[in-house]
């Protein structure tokens, strides 16, 4: 079902992807797509305004901005004059979740006059630093936790991070997603104007597996613990993200960067291929982060995974 922003239209369409070829054929002119909703990395067809935000797929991931970064810098290159119809704004934006990067680049897109041409708003260039910063690298970056931006970055995504957490994300339908982004946003509008407040990281994890190439771990914080987990020099991982209300599970999989020995494609064709999935409908995801499909999760256990990973490892010649 449309719902009217003005003068955009979001539809969102729970843990749904499609091609770029189906999302020209299938969309108005004008019609935006964010983060996964469509696959294959950034595009944008001029004859029709079909774009693409994206850096998850066909991408070198630390070397592309993160789906929020990419719009701010549309609307600073005029996106509006793309999307401009009779006179005004009129496009359509496709999500198919409401995490951290998608809620922020749908809030830019909204509130787009507010940030054209030499326009600024330090405090929300900065917020907007720190998302990209963890979205590039699945949470990598080395940040002083204690800071108060990370506490209000925390404040402000907390409506997502705790519908992660409960594992209702994974099955939500689009009205709860549509309650979820719209309490984001109304966050991120308390933010820009000096309105914000603060909430702790929930570091709270369980290591359920520990070698010197990867861990496994119980993320009952969520990706805050994650944040943590690479302050204290984790270099790769398999996290289980959450449970579902189904009893199947919710997996994450990653690595510091492309410079660690730690082959996150292989773990998902391998993954892939135990569950009778593909890339898909299944694990998948940039060279340095993924996860499990997004429809159905996982069926698999963190024991049986870590199996599979070990018999990679070995294939690889990372460990003997």
């Amino acid at each position: 079902m449309p719902n009217h922003f003005s003068p955009f239209t979001l539809h969102i369409l729970p843990r749904q992807s499609m091609t770029w070829e189906e999302f020209v054929r299938t969309t108005l002119p004008r019609s935006i797509a964010l983060d996964g909703m469509v696959r294959g990395g950034p595009r944008y067809d001029p004859t029709t305004c079909h774009i693409n935000f994206d850096h998850h797929e066909g991408v070198v991931r630390e070397a592309t901005m993160s789906t929020a970064m990419q719009v701010y810098f549309a609307i600073k290159g005029g996106l509006a004059e793309t999307l401009t119809c009779n006179g005004k704004v009129d496009a359509n934006i496709y999500i198919n979740d409401t995490d951290q990067d998608t809620a922020f680049a749908v809030w830019l897109l909204l509130n787009y006059k507010k940030f054209e041409g030499v326009q600024s708003i330090p405090h929300i260039n900065r917020l907007l630093a720190l998302g990209d910063r963890w979205d590039i690298t699945g949470g990598a970056f080395p940040m002083n936790l204690d800071d108060q931006l990370v506490r209000n970055h925390t404040w402000v995504f907390k409506p997502y991070t705790d519908l992660r957490k409960s594992g209702l994300l994974a099955q939500a339908n689009e009205e709860m997603l549509l309650d979820n982004i719209e309490a984001v946003m109304g966050r991120l509008n308390r933010y820009l104007m000096g309105q914000a407040e603060e909430a702790s990281l929930d570091i709270r994890h369980n290591i359920l597996y520990d070698s010197p190439i990867f861990k496994i771990v119980d993320e009952i914080g969520g990706s805050d613990a994650r944040y943590h987990l690479f302050n204290k020099g984790m270099n790769a991982f398999i996290s289980l993200v959450a449970r579902r209300t189904d009893g199947r599970l919710v997996y994450a999989v990653g690595r510091r960067s492309r410079y660690i020995c730690y082959p996150v494609p292989d773990l998902y064709d391998d993954f892939n291929e135990a569950e009778g999935l593909t890339r898909e409908n299944g694990w998948d995801g940039s060279d340095i982060v993924g996860g499990s499909s997004r429809i159905m999760g996982s069926g698999k256990s963190w024991e049986t995974l870590r199996d599979i990973a070990i018999v990679r490892l070995r294939k690889n010649g990372i460990i003997v």
